[in-house]
Order: structure tokens, then sequence, then C-alpha cells
């Protein structure tokens, strides 16, 4: 048994903080809205904290799943609640949030000049993996660091890949969300298409979901966008901030990602209007005929 925090408790991270308490971890968890750490803890009995800070103390992992990088920045570095002050020497730090790589070496360089172990590890996956503990994870950090995280990743993780030095599992999550936002918009925009031709839109969406080109995640996509169902999972919003994270790499690569940048333009549009808390799915709407005739 391990005593664990984790700081954030969204769709992600209340999910991995369960499945850590259900494989006998004590945990304690920090949520910036309260109430939302006290159903939790009550209907799961986990231990709450009241700030970052008390949350970690005594901690040997702490994993963080938070929701951009200024909330990470403020949880960790806040002069009056950040969590890195109190974190043990020796201790592991497993930072899950989607992050821009410049972040990340900021965080991991904290750590290690606090004598803390820090670990690189965005997941792929939305809540049913999480909650199956089924999770992709992409690692980056120190091989020993890594080594002392595993049996805390593997209790949410179906898989995991090493990509090397930190900065690099921030980058293939921003590709992997990249180039999953622009195929969601992609088939968003043609569903709009075939919905104002004169085929059956049903049809037309079936024969889309069983060809070679659709993989499984785009399948269940098509799914939601033909029933209209968009209760979020990965909601626009936060598919707009990581598009946004990935042309600002990009620039900082100096490499020309112009599908990416439109692809950012049309959840700017989602995010900026009723699509901002549905689910990626959601962003159909822009296309569909009871929203494009109003």
């Amino acid at each position: 048994m391990n005593k664990i925090t984790v700081l954030g408790l969204g769709a992600m991270g209340s999910r991995m903080a369960t499945n850590l308490s259900a494989a006998g971890h004590d945990v304690t968890v920090w949520n910036r809205t309260q109430s939302v750490a006290a159903a939790l803890a009550a209907e799961k009995g986990l231990s709450v904290a009241e700030t970052p800070r008390s949350a970690v103390k005594g901690a040997d992992v702490v994993v963080s799943m938070l929701s951009d990088d200024d909330a990470v920045l403020a949880v960790w570095h806040d002069p009056e609640s950040g969590a890195l002050a109190a974190v043990e020497k020796g201790a592991v730090i497993i930072e899950s949030s989607t992050l821009t790589p410049a972040t990340i070496q900021t965080l991991a360089g904290a750590a290690l000049d606090s004598n803390v172990r820090f670990v690189e590890a965005p997941v792929v996956g939305s809540r049913p993996q999480a909650d199956a503990g089924a999770l992709f994870y992409l690692l980056s950090g120190e091989a020993e660091a890594v080594d002392a995280a595993r049996p805390i990743i593997d209790v949410n993780a179906g898989n995991s890949k090493y990509v090397g030095e930190i900065g690099n599992a921030a980058t293939m999550k921003l590709a992997i969300n990249g180039l999953f936002a622009a195929q969601v918009a992609a088939f968003a925009e043609i569903a709009g298409f075939i919905e104002q031709s004169s085929l059956d839109t049903d049809e037309a969406m079936e024969t889309l979901a069983a060809l070679p080109i659709t993989s499984p995640g785009l399948k269940r996509v098509l799914g939601l966008i033909q029933e209209r169902n968009y209760s979020p999972n990965f909601p626009v919003h936060l598919v707009e901030k990581d598009l946004g994270y990935l042309t600002e790499t990009a620039q900082d690569l100096k490499a020309r990602v112009p599908i990416a940048e439109a692809t950012k333009a049309i959840y700017q549009q989602g995010a900026a209007g009723d699509q901002r808390d549905l689910d990626i799915a959601g962003i159909a709407q822009l296309y569909q005929l009871s929203h494009v005739d109003e």
C-alpha cells in the first residue's frame, strides 16, 4: 500500500483516484471545487485536503490530472498553497495533465531542484477506458523514476509507451489529439454534407463506419453524431485548448501545421458557441440541419 495524493478530480482524475483506492492504496484527493472532492470522498472512502500543499504532505506518490498549463502551474507553485513546496524528498510526481512541452520541462526542472522524482505521463483514452483502468500512458523521464511510478501507473493503464526525455510525452500527446480532432472535424463536416443530400443518412453513416478508413474511435464518433448524443467525454473547449498548445509548440519547433491550424479554427468556433461543453463529436452541430437552419 502506498500513500497517494490525486490533484484534480475531473473526468480522468476522479476515476484514477477511485481505481487507486480500490487497488488498496491510501488515497487523499484535492480539487479546486471542494464539493466535488467531498462528494467523491464520501462515496469512495477517500481523504480530502483543503489545499494542494496540505494534500501532498507525507505522500509517496502524487498524481496530477488538471486542465491546462495555468492550472498546473498554480497548483504546483502558488506561494501560499502550492504543492511542490511540501512534496517529500524522494517522492514521485506523476504528471498526467495535457500540457505544453515547455511547461512540463519547467515542472520537471523544479521537481529535480527539490529532490523529487518526476514522471511525465499524459494518457490517451476517455471515460470508459478510465473506468476500466485501461488508459494508454505516454511516459517520459529518468528510467529510475519511471520504474518507481509503474506500479501506480499500471492500476489505471491498459498499456504504456516510454518515449524518452521530458517533453516528448507532451509532444506525442498533442500530436495524437491533433490528429484525432482533425479526423473528427472532417467526419462531422461530411456527416452534415450527407444529411443535406438525398442519401439515406443512417445508411450512409453506417457505410462510413464500416470502411477501412474509419478507426474504432471514429466509428464511435459517427455513432454519437447519428444519435446526436454529445454528453461530454472530451469536451470541445478542451479540444480547442489542446490544438492551441499544438500550434504553439509547432511555432517553437518551426514546424508547419496548416491542417492543425484550420482544425483549431473550427473548434474555436464551437468553443465560443453552444458546443463548448459538448463532447468532441458535438462539433458536428456546426453542420447539422437543425443548427445550420437557425
